[in-house]
């Protein structure tokens, strides 16, 4: 019984990180948030979110505005919610 409990466990633990959200949905879902929706280069994409800080926690992810220090989305299971609605790239504090 306890080896399938935790057989269980790392699967559980295995599909989460499987389904982690990257760096790439994570600028997406704060792009659909966005005034406008407008197109932008990659070039222009870089240099919108080079503010943001990505973080890894294996099972979830985060990011963060490196000049505010506030977290701005954070991700689990493939999903990704945007926290902080009023941010925009490139905005002084």
């Amino acid at each position: 019984m306890k080896k399938l409990l935790m057989l269980v466990i790392a699967a559980a633990i295995g599909y989460a990180a499987y389904t982690n959200p990257d760096l790439d949905a994570h600028q997406q879902a704060i792009s659909d948030q966005l005034p406008g929706g407008q197109y932008y280069s990659e070039e222009q994409n870089l240099a919108r979110f080079s503010d943001l800080d990505y973080s890894n926690f294996l099972i979830a992810s985060a990011t963060k505005d490196t000049t505010k220090m506030s977290m701005v989305s954070y991700g689990f299971l493939g999903r990704v919610t945007v926290v902080d609605e009023d941010w925009q790239p490139g905005q002084a504090p």
